[in-house]
């Protein structure tokens, strides 16, 4: 629904503009430097972020197009339910969390400013995804995650992952720069 569309954005908004304000802080070179070698560079985690939203682009593009196929169990929406309100909660869990091999960034590499210029445009393409798909949500539409097609939930759960997942991203480049 518009409110829950408009909230999303409105946060969006915020994690944008926090992300924007934390990174220009530092130059590339810092943004560049593994706190130590089992963790990630603030711009490999950037890397990671931009992976996983854009490869929910085509499902939203599918959706706003109506060509989009449901997974077959999502005829029955409590699974989907169940598994989007697993994922959320993983999310939000400070532990660490091991990714899909698709969402891991390229190791050892050097990122430049073309990185972030891809970060801030793929949230602005996720701000239009949501406005536009505000019609499709609290009605149990299903899609599969990007990742594992035997894995689903509902859209309005993968925006609120979405979220989730960028707001935990957000904590934990906050500690590896203060």
């Amino acid at each position: 629904m518009k409110e829950k569309a408009d909230t999303w954005q409105m946060e969006l908004t915020q994690l944008t503009w926090e992300f924007e304000k934390l990174l220009n802080d530092y130059d590339l070179t810092r943004l560049n430097q593994k706190p130590d070698p089992h963790h990630w560079s603030p711009m490999e985690i950037i890397h990671h972020l931009v992976l996983v939203n854009t490869s929910y682009f085509p499902t939203f593009d599918q959706l706003a197009k109506n060509t989009h196929q449901s997974p077959i169990l999502g005829k029955i929406p409590f699974i989907g339910k169940k598994i989007g309100q697993m994922i959320l909660d993983a999310n939000k869990k400070p532990q660490k969390i091991k990714t899909f091999k698709t969402w891991e960034p390229s190791s050892g590499s050097t990122y430049n400013n073309d990185l972030l210029a891809a970060f801030f445009k793929q949230q602005d393409e996720l701000s239009g995804y949501i406005q536009d798909l505000d019609h499709l949500l609290d009605k149990n539409q299903m899609i599969r995650s990007p990742a594992n097609d035997w894995i689903f939930y509902s859209l309005d759960d993968a925006f609120e992952i979405i979220i989730n997942h960028e707001k935990r991203h957000l904590n934990q480049l906050e500690k590896i720069l203060k």
